[in-house]
């Protein structure tokens, strides 16, 4: 596309969080600006040089504030879409999470893509198409991420330095997704498993109020992380109920767990190990039907506690 000059007035980049989409959204539109004559983005002229410093006057990026991408954002790139070029020969606008688009903003943008300015080309990056207007999806050439097997990614992994071990433990549990992958092999990427994992330790080897204390350590943490530990902690009582099972170990993520993995499952039945799956997923629905975070957290733990306790 980028080679052969031929890039269309908009494009969408559809695929779950983490798996790169905003990653390749960038190395286009810093392509499309390039001024080299070969391979591009070349990173060496002074267009990509001012790309890279976040100060091309040709390029802007849109990005939710708060909670949406609201109409005054739009109208503001309708402004700015308005203009002609000033270093490159196209002009380019990334919009992160478009469909975090209001009602309002979506309809304005519609107005731009239905009559694109001359050179200007749009990168909308979304999770998922099904709340943008059918109308914008009709004016874009959608691409669609899809994420990587875990063996191609921990390959691509090791080539960036990161040791087979990490690399592969890192692979499983992203889901096949690079972004995240990278996230879970950076310092620290793993505390959430962790605290997860420290977690379903203790709801065998602790008091109720040592359970209470793991409640009040969750409950101090932002929504986003809350779920992400929760997120974890389904993966390790996937990881069991596989065990438990004498399924292959193949199969498992947390493959640098498996002794720990091993020893929790003589605790836990598959069928146990299915309850307490369908009970946190549960919780997290809950959570993000803006559930009382503490209660909810409490009622998960209660019930884990008594599903622990008739495996013992």
């Amino acid at each position: 596309m980028l080679a052969a000059d031929r890039i269309p007035h908009a494009l969408l980049f559809l695929g779950p969080a983490g798996i790169g989409k905003s990653l390749i959204a960038t190395l286009l539109a810093a392509g499309i600006l390039c001024g080299g004559n070969s391979d591009r983005p070349c990173g060496h002229c002074q267009t990509c040089i001012l790309f890279n410093r976040n100060a091309h006057p040709d390029f802007t990026l849109v990005r939710p504030e708060g909670a949406t991408i609201k109409i005054d954002q739009i109208r503001a790139l309708q402004h700015y879409a308005a203009l002609a070029p000033s270093v490159s020969s196209r002009r380019v606008c990334i919009i992160e999470d478009a469909e975090l688009m209001t009602v309002q903003a979506a309809n304005s943008l519609l107005k731009l893509l239905e009559e694109p300015p001359p050179g200007f080309v749009f990168i909308l990056v979304a999770g998922t198409a099904q709340p943008l207007l059918p109308t914008i999806l009709s004016r874009c050439r959608k691409l669609q991420f899809q994420p990587l097997a875990a063996s191609i990614l921990a390959k691509a992994l090791e080539a960036k330095g990161h040791v087979p071990e990490a690399a592969n433990v890192a692979a499983r549990l992203s889901g096949g997704r690079m972004g995240t992958a990278l996230g879970l092999l950076a310092p620290d990427g793993l505390a959430a498993r962790n605290m997860a994992a420290d977690l379903l330790e203790n709801l065998h080897d602790s008091k109720m109020t040592a359970i209470w204390d793991k409640a009040l350590k969750l409950d101090s943490l932002e929504t986003k992380e809350i779920v992400a530990v929760l997120e974890f902690l389904l993966y390790l009582f996937r990881d069991i109920v596989l065990v438990a099972g004498r399924h292959s170990e193949h199969l498992v993520y947390n493959i640098d767990l498996v002794p720990k993995l091993a020893d929790w499952a003589i605790h836990w039945s598959e069928g146990q190990g299915i309850s307490a799956i369908n009970a946190v997923k549960n919780t997290i629905r809950a959570i993000g039907g803006n559930a009382n975070t503490r209660l909810a957290l409490e009622a998960l733990l209660i019930n884990l506690k008594d599903l622990a306790e008739k495996g013992d």
